[in-house]
């Protein structure tokens, strides 16, 4: 069989790799970098009707929407408070459940089919609808069984004060699992079977070899979920939108507030409780450079103190 020359497939490999990354190029100068500096040129403008004719009076804002939109977190400052806390619940508690759940269906113990199953399961179901079930499970179902079984009228849990926001939290935890699980026992399954046997052999057990040998082996894949899920403080709604539309009230999120606020408001405020485009974009810069700051700061953390398998 004849060999194609050289500078032939050269040219066809250029040409193929060069298809593949246009799009992605493309993507991110759109919704990277054009998003961002727009965001940012945004934030230093100011919108006023014209007098008498269609259109706006752009001008130089200065740090006047900055002002505002610092106003406004200091009187919602449970937005970030609630952000905040579903980190550590629903990324960090349940990046920890993951890692133990993801280690039994690696080692293969009884019933790992199943589990993967059950906990793949919320992924394969459309959040909407999945989210529905939940709201069903939480509401209707729970009071009939309390009902049936003390004879008293409650509430459901997602219409008590006192249990609406743990309720949130379960589901995001529970409907986090799948991917986790699935990515940390894809991380487990490329250990080394020799590293393993030969820690049996110097006596390790089961404890000991997933603290020694099984999280050190994966820690890049840990590092990378903890870096996400900080990044994702800004952005996590808790799927409060798809729970209670635009009336989540004080279980709002950071990422919840921008999204109801950029949908109601417009160039100009509608009213004194809403932020304009400019303002919510004052409020974006600000957020993004605290957390470039901390994302930096932990990467470098992480990265210098964490487990080590040399």
């Amino acid at each position: 069989m004849e060999r194609k020359p050289f500078n032939q497939r050269k040219k066809k490999q250029t040409i193929f790799y060069y298809s593949m990354i246009v799009l992605p190029i493309i993507q991110f100068c759109i919704f990277y970098i054009y998003a961002n500096s727009n965001m940012f040129i945004l934030a230093f403008q100011k919108y006023e009707n014209q007098v008498g004719a269609l259109g706006y009076d752009i001008t130089f804002a200065g740090f006047d929407n900055f002002k505002t939109a610092w106003g406004y977190i200091s009187e919602h400052a449970f937005m970030i408070t609630n952000a905040l806390e579903a980190f550590l619940l629903c990324t960090l508690l349940a990046m920890a459940l993951a890692l133990l759940f993801s280690y039994y269906i690696y080692k293969r113990y009884p019933m790992h089919g199943l589990f993967r199953v059950i906990l793949f399961m919320p992924q394969i179901i459309s959040s909407v609808v999945f989210v529905m079930l939940f709201k069903y499970i939480a509401t209707d179902v729970y009071v009939y069984i309390v009902e049936k079984l003390t004879g008293e009228t409650v509430l459901g849990l997602l219409d008590k004060v006192e249990t609406r926001k743990i309720t949130v939290f379960f589901y995001c935890v529970y409907h986090g699992f799948g991917a986790n699980v699935l990515l940390f026992g894809g991380a487990m399954a490329g250990i080394n079977d020799s590293v393993v046997e030969s820690a049996k052999m110097d006596g390790a057990n089961t404890l000991q070899e997933l603290w020694h040998i099984t999280l050190p082996m994966i820690f890049p894949t840990i590092r990378s979920f903890v870096i996400i899920g900080v990044s994702g403080i800004l952005t996590n709604q808790l799927a409060l939108h798809t729970f209670f539309g635009g009336d989540a009230g004080d279980l709002a999120t950071i990422g919840y507030t921008i999204y109801i606020q950029s949908v109601a408001s417009g160039l100009i405020a509608p009213n004194n409780t809403m932020l304009s485009y400019a303002e919510l974009s004052a409020m974006g810069v600000m957020f993004s450079c605290v957390m470039l700051i901390v994302i930096t700061v932990l990467k470098k953390l992480m990265t210098k103190f964490g487990p080590s398998v040399d």
